[in-house]
């Protein structure tokens, strides 16, 4: 379906259907000129890019900024967020390399290394009681609460901290029978309390989070800084690490000749994962500073430009058979996880974290099984993120 907005057409593709299967959509869509006006869940349009080369490219245009300072007031914004929370994205470039710079030297692959040892213990602690449950959710008693650990065990949270973020993510993430599922936005005041939280807790620790805080003790981050990053770390990968498992999970129960491959090349077979099921479906909102031209089309100072991550992942110019999951793809640059400098900060502990679990799930339970056909697993969001929202299993 389309409408007209002051002349142009508005496509609207966003539909309850989207999220599970958004590959035809946005196939005809880069097929038919790769980019577009579309309408947002939220109401405001935006521009929609698709292709592998323009969304690559669009994500290194300093023409195209992620403060919402050049945003105009017709076109979709975002999630807002209060602005101490938005600092890794409304900062002026050099303040933004600054910061994550100092996030990068605690998320780094080899900072990462000696705690990565230490995921199958976390695992288990996870796990413990799966065995004799009978049926699961995977998603409920897994993918969601997953992140929540990761973060306890590797940042340093305290015990009420972590119990609050897991709360918050099963309010978020999770959905409640007869009810509809919060938006992470109704959610603000509550990531509030737990970044202030975390602060006030971890002030002397020895952890990533204690580091951080000493940091803006000793003047080199300003208490809106600090709020920020914390904020990042916290909650803006929290989703897509949660979907990735998910997701990942379903694919390979799916796709059962696939699991070798798994072990054979971890890393190889999480990025793949991470083109195939694309959990990221957009990337970060960009504003456009000026008049500009993106291919044949006139993107307007202050209009909205969305570069859609996952329909990059599956564009034949760039990847072969882009629809087949094939967990020893050589060839494959993606893009699921951005790129660029506003990359996502957290792709070493999600690629990490991600093949940790998927071997621990495989050597574990090898003979599992779904319990319900795939087609009628629901799948949720499909805006920004997408993932399944249950993931019903018989462990075996």
């Amino acid at each position: 379906m389309a409408d007209n907005v002051n002349g142009g057409v508005v496509l609207e593709i966003f539909d309850d259907g989207f999220a599970a299967d958004p590959w035809p959509v946005l196939d005809r869509l880069r097929r038919d000129g790769g980019v577009h006006r579309v309408r947002t869940p939220d109401g405001p349009p935006a521009w929609l890019v698709t292709g592998y080369a323009d969304v690559r490219a669009g994500l290194r245009d300093d023409r195209l900024a992620t403060s919402t300072s050049y945003a105009g007031t017709r076109d979709y914004r975002g999630f807002t967020v209060p602005p101490a929370f938005g600092v890794l994205f409304d900062t002026e470039p050099e303040e933004h390399t600054r910061l994550r710079r100092v996030l990068t030297a605690e998320l780094s692959p080899r900072s990462l290394d000696e705690w990565a040892g230490r995921t199958p213990e976390l695992l288990e602690s996870l796990l413990k009681d799966l065995d004799s449950a009978g049926p699961v959710d995977l998603v409920e008693r897994l993918a969601v609460p997953l992140p929540a650990a990761v973060l306890g065990e590797l940042l340093g949270l305290a015990g009420p901290d972590r119990e609050a973020l897991l709360a918050w993510a099963n309010s978020t993430l999770l959905p409640a029978a007869g009810a509809p599922l919060r938006q992470a936005r109704e959610t603000l005041q509550t990531m509030g309390a737990i970044v202030t939280g975390t602060i006030e807790r971890t002030r002397t620790a020895d952890s990533v989070l204690g580091r951080l805080v000493a940091a803006h003790d000793r003047g080199e981050m300003s208490a809106e800084e600090l709020q920020g990053v914390l904020f990042y770390l916290l909650f803006v990968w929290y989703e897509v690490l949660a979907d990735l498992v998910a997701g990942a999970i379903l694919a390979l129960l799916t796709n059962p000749g696939q699991v070798p491959l798994l072990r054979a090349a971890p890393d190889r077979a999480v990025d793949e994962l991470l083109r195939y099921l694309s959990p990221q479906v957009l990337a970060t909102p960009r504003f456009a500073t000026a008049d500009l031209q993106l291919g044949r089309y006139s993107i307007g100072a202050g209009q909205t430009v969305l570069f859609c991550l996952a329909a990059a992942n599956h564009d034949p110019a760039k990847f072969d058979a882009p629809s087949t999951l094939d967990l020893a793809r050589k060839r494959n640059p993606h893009l699921g996880l951005g790129h660029g400098p506003h990359a996502c900060l957290g792709t070493a502990l999600i690629r990490t974290v991600t093949a940790a679990t998927l071997d621990y799930v495989c050597t574990r339970w090898p003979a599992t099984t779904l319990t319900t056909e795939s087609s009628e697993i629901p799948w949720r969001s499909g805006f920004r993120h997408r993932g399944p929202l249950t993931l019903p299993v018989r462990l075996a």
